[in-house]
């Protein structure tokens, strides 16, 4: 049976909210009711009963479950999946019990909500300036698939998020093998990312924003942070959403976690901004275990050592002497 795309359902509630038409001229084909939408998932998770898991999940979170991690399953790179981790907006994380040949007791797989991810507010300053990638991976060179996405027609706005999660796994990849601490990425596609879990058996890693620090703690784990901030630069990389929330703490180390919003710094006019908040959280979060720097000087002592300007490109011809915001803006930037 063909596989039910996710865009048929979605939110927390996991409610129908419309027909998915799959690709640009599916607006001649006749609007599925809700009720035959609801049946196809159902007889989904009918036809696919060999997934059975742990997790107590509702009907309609099973349909979610079984059509992003099914292919999975079936390549026999998750055996069950156990409890949900973390549930969010963009993202459900699950553990899962693990493929001996990862090495690894369990995995954590990121499944993804689809049209509340898509729509996440403000993704086109993330987007500026990044490469579109299609479900392997690799950067599209179609030019109808391009006109899509900037249409941003229901074919269109697919390949976006298919680029999003894509553009997520490609990151941690690169910053995995660099050496920082992020989760080991395993594998992509269909919806979900498979990646490292952290934790125990029953008890997973929680995140550092609910953690205080000893004083003999905090000073080095606030520089092993701001080592993979600055390992990040190294490999032209903004995680672009960075804050205790998104860090792990498990028997005393740290792990880096979620990227999709990561930004390449001389790609996006609004890099330094970006980074400048990711180290301003930082630097609050254990300012409040007893380690204070000065934020602002930190990100443009970083950001300066990698070679990057402070503003956007401009061009000095478009500044005008007479325009008092214009003059504000030039002396500010002789000033830095």
């Amino acid at each position: 049976m063909p596989r039910i795309n996710l865009n048929d359902f979605l939110d927390d509630d996991f409610e129908v909210l419309e027909e998915h038409r799959r690709h640009q001229h599916s607006r001649r084909k006749p609007r599925r009711s809700t009720e035959n939408v609801l049946k196809e998932l159902t007889d989904h998770v009918d036809s696919l009963e060999n997934f059975e898991f742990t997790y107590n999940a509702s009907r309609h979170e099973q349909a979610w479950i079984v059509d992003s991690l099914g292919d999975f399953y079936d390549q026999e790179w998750v055996y069950d999946v156990l409890r949900l981790l973390k549930g969010g907006k963009e993202a459900s994380v699950y553990q899962c019990s693990g493929n001996p040949e990862t090495s690894a007791a369990f995995i954590a797989a990121k499944v993804y909500r689809p049209r509340r991810f898509r729509n996440l507010k403000k993704d086109h300053i993330y987007r500026e300036g990044r490469e579109r990638l299609d479900a392997d991976g690799n950067v599209i060179q179609d030019d109808g698939m391009h006109h899509a996405m900037n249409k941003r027609t229901t074919y269109g706005l697919e390949l976006l998020h298919t680029s999003w999660i894509e553009h997520e796994f490609k990151t941690m990849q690169i910053l995995h093998a660099a050496g920082a601490d992020v989760p080991t990425p395993y594998t992509s596609g269909n919806n979900a990312i498979l990646m490292e879990y952290i934790g125990g058996e029953d008890t997973p890693a929680p995140t550092m924003n609910g953690i205080e620090l000893s004083s003999s703690e905090a000073r080095p784990l606030f520089e092993r942070v701001v080592h993979n901030i600055e390992l990040m630069l190294t490999n032209d990389r903004v995680h672009g959403d960075l804050s205790a929330y998104n860090i792990l703490y498990w028997n005393g180390d740290i792990t880096l976690i979620d990227f999709p919003q990561a930004i390449q710094p001389d790609r996006n006019q609004n890099a330094f901004a970006i980074f400048e908040r990711d180290v301003t959280r930082i630097c609050e979060y254990f300012a409040r275990q007893g380690v204070r720097r000065d934020a602002h000087k930190l990100a443009v002592d970083l950001w300066k050592s990698h070679h990057h300007s402070l503003r956007p490109q401009f061009d000095l011809h478009l500044l005008d002497a007479d325009d008092e915001d214009d003059r504000r803006f030039w002396d500010e930037l002789i000033d830095d």
